[in-house]
């Protein structure tokens, strides 16, 4: 492989690490980067259940976030965490939709992209049809 050829690692799942009380986890947030772990870190030091929010990003070519929550019982990591991340998304649903409200063209544009998207799932859902039928063809022979 030559150094401008860049090697596409399989995607990292999303993943709770840690082991002791559960109000102590680290979650290991796949295809992300600083963006969504800073966002979840600064919404979570917003919760006065959460004793500490931090994040790191291991390396910059490996496509993954560590966010790591400490809280005071009764509250665990986990439920400190989801209330974040709806409130996060509760947030972007709001700028999004001010937005729209504004410029009517982002609306639009949004709709373009979402038809784009299915169609993009939609035809690899059939290319998995198609290797599915493919490995039962053969498995005939």
């Amino acid at each position: 492989m030559s150094v401008n050829e860049v090697k596409m690692k399989k995607a990292v799942p999303f993943t709770v690490r840690g082991s002791g009380p559960p109000t102590s986890r680290t979650f290991a947030i796949g295809n992300e980067d600083h963006t969504i772990g800073n966002s979840l870190r600064h919404i979570l030091l917003q919760n006065s259940k959460v004793e500490f929010a931090g994040y790191s990003v291991p390396h910059p070519a490996e496509p993954v976030v560590h966010v790591r929550v400490q809280t005071h019982g009764p509250t665990t990591a986990i439920q400190a965490l989801q209330e974040s991340c709806e409130t996060l998304y509760k947030q972007c649903d709001l700028v999004l939709s001010k937005l729209e409200e504004k410029l009517p063209e982002v609306k639009s544009d949004r709709k373009e992209l979402e038809e784009k998207l299915q169609a993009i799932q939609d035809d690899e859902d059939v290319d998995e049809g198609v290797d599915e039928n493919l490995e039962d063809s053969m498995m005939e022979v």
